[in-house]
């Protein structure tokens, strides 16, 4: 069910930022951080830089303000503080407290009040995920590694040809895809692989974890994986596209095809419903209350329930 659109003028940079409230923030390539509430009314427009913003908890909003300086604004659109980081593509993973981010070979852990707790040369930052310890990224064709909330490396871990893809966290578990094809689950204690699962191809988008415990992933052929490491089903039908994959809260994932479809997929790899209704999509995200927005390549946002 559509619920709204909105067209901010220009196309997006990066990804959609959501808050706990299911207002959305995101850059479009004009340099404007837009911001909008749950209904699709704008409620913040400001010069911005860099492509990912995030949305703490408290409704505060995290943005690079300049090409090397973190900012964070307040719900009221007020400047809280600013800091620099060095050139940055914005936030890569927030918690309550912290804002994780990388900037050249460097990741830097900034505390929600914008003081920089530290930095630490990881190599190149392409996916991380906030754990309850720290922070788990991957770099790309490089290695996962873990870091306590302290910075220290807890470990690192190989998977074959490297890393790709998206790193993601659930209950001790950490999920990461491989350059040569397939996923790792990994002991969020240990470094230590649990199991892995083969694809024929590098994975490009991907691992996301269901709330139900279910896997997905897409190597060319979109993966559903349950929680032991077994592979439940897959389908060759979709490509993932330049959006990949995005969990919807429940045991289901949008997936963003290369071919401009755009469908919602369920834990059994049935098909709840598909569109080609959107055009390209380049970006997605969904809320916790189960709103679904699409960003496509003229800017336009679709918010779908």
């Amino acid at each position: 069910v559509l619920m709204w659109t909105f067209d901010p003028g220009a196309e997006l940079r990066g990804r959609i930022a959501v808050g706990t409230d299911g207002s959305i923030f995101f850059v479009t390539r004009d340099g404007v951080l837009h911001g909008l509430d749950s209904t699709g009314k704008e409620i913040m427009h400001r010069d911005a830089a860099g492509s990912s913003p995030a949305a703490l908890p408290d409704g505060t909003v995290v943005a690079m303000e300049s090409g090397s300086a973190i900012a964070a604004i307040g719900p009221d659109g007020a400047a809280l503080w600013n800091l620099e980081i060095g050139k940055s593509a914005g936030p890569l993973a927030v918690t309550d407290h912290t804002i994780y981010a990388s900037t050249g070979a460097d990741l830097v852990s900034v505390s929600s009040t914008g003081t920089l707790n530290w930095r630490v040369n990881v190599g190149p930052v392409t996916s991380a995920a906030a754990t309850p310890d720290g922070v788990v990224v991957g770099t790309s064709r490089g290695a996962v590694t873990a870091l306590a909330s302290d910075g220290a490396v807890t470990w690192t871990f190989q998977p074959d040809g490297g890393f790709s893809g998206s790193v993601a966290y659930s209950d001790d578990v950490v999920y990461a895809g491989s350059a040569s094809g397939g996923v790792y689950a990994i002991d969020l204690r240990t470094g230590s692989p649990i199991w892995h699962v083969n694809s024929a191809r590098a994975v490009t988008a991907g691992p996301v974890v269901a709330p139900s415990g279910a896997i997905f992933a897409g190597a060319g052929t979109t993966y559903g994986v349950t929680a032991d490491g077994q592979v439940r089903w897959t389908d060759s039908s979709l490509k993932p596209g330049e959006a990949g994959l995005i969990g919807l809260g429940y045991d289901g994932i949008f997936e963003a095809a290369a071919d401009d479809m755009g469908a919602v997929i369920a834990g059994d790899g049935s098909y709840v419903w598909t569109a080609r209704s959107f055009g390209k999509i380049t970006t997605a995200a969904s809320s916790p209350s189960g709103m679904l927005y699409v960003g496509t390549s003229t800017g336009r946002i679709f918010a779908v329930r």
